[in-house]
């Protein structure tokens, strides 16, 4: 997308004297899809071009980045502690709780962990949402943790629902970036990563194909359920999609997830202009 589209898309939204975030109270962007999708490099990008965009926004912030497991942890810590005295919180962490038990994960470990990590995500959410004219880009956010839950399910009815659970969070003011592209090309581009930071990079080689077909499929049932659950709800938040090409470079597919953006930030503020007309 050229410059010139940006702009066209831009002026397209809503004029304010002082910069505010995405003129449509947008706080959150927050990408999903396979991992090796890309998401770690195009939510850099994208900040990168958010912040190009001058009076559209005001502050672009990222999520915490890599650190040690022992640092991580530390920081998690800090995030999530400051929330456990909330009641609010506190039964947010109850219903994942038994939403993730009740899906039947793996082991208690597999519990354990996803239940943390969706406290942290939570948490996180929260906070960021104190802060005033301010954009937060996450390239492992709500959707994603949703994902690691259903991905070592093995039941897929809970007297919870995902959903119900995502929206008691808030989606009003979240856009999701489905990052889509081919099995093979996401697995190509993980495997030659040297972190080993997921699981599917220390899968046996007799289980990897089963894995990423699995991973595939859970990726996608988890967009059509939010597509169409979104679909009937007024303004719980905005879904857009992001083909990522074999062939596509970084730069491409950010520039591709920022026009993305700004035409889910113009049907986002129509839907708000027609419902008050």
């Amino acid at each position: 997308m050229t410059s010139q589209n940006v702009r066209d898309l831009a002026g397209g939204l809503p004029p304010s004297p002082e910069a505010r975030v995405l003129q449509t109270d947008i706080r959150f962007v927050e990408f999903f899809g396979l991992p090796g999708v890309g998401k770690t490099t195009t939510c850099s990008l994208l900040a990168n071009g958010l912040r190009r965009c001058g009076p559209l926004v005001g502050d672009v912030r990222m999520s915490p980045g890599t650190r040690t497991f022992i640092g991580r942890q530390i920081h998690r810590i800090g995030i999530v502690a400051p929330r456990v005295k909330d009641r609010e919180f506190r039964s947010l962490l109850m219903r994942i709780a038994r939403f993730a038990i009740e899906s039947g994960q793996s082991s208690i470990v597999d519990v354990v962990r996803v239940i943390w990590n969706m406290s942290v995500l939570v948490a996180y959410v929260q906070s960021e949402r104190a802060r005033k004219n301010t954009i937060t880009i996450m390239d492992q956010g709500l959707l994603q943790g949703f994902w690691s839950i259903f991905f070592k399910s093995k039941h897929r009815a809970t007297s919870e629902k995902w959903f119900d659970i995502l929206c008691a969070i808030g989606v009003d003011d979240m856009l999701f970036v489905h990052l889509r592209a081919e099995t093979g090309m996401a697995r190509d581009r993980l495997l030659k990563r040297s972190d080993r930071s997921s699981r599917m990079q220390r899968a046996s080689a007799d289980r990897d194909l089963d894995l990423w077909s699995t991973a595939d499929r859970t990726c996608r049932e988890l967009a059509a359920d939010l597509e169409r659950e979104m679909g009937t709800e007024n303004h719980v938040g905005v879904l857009a999609s992001v083909d990522v090409e074999r062939l596509a470079s970084p730069e491409d597919v950010a520039e591709r997830a920022l026009e993305a953006v700004l035409l889910g930030c113009l049907e986002r503020h129509r839907r708000y202009d027609s419902v008050d007309r």
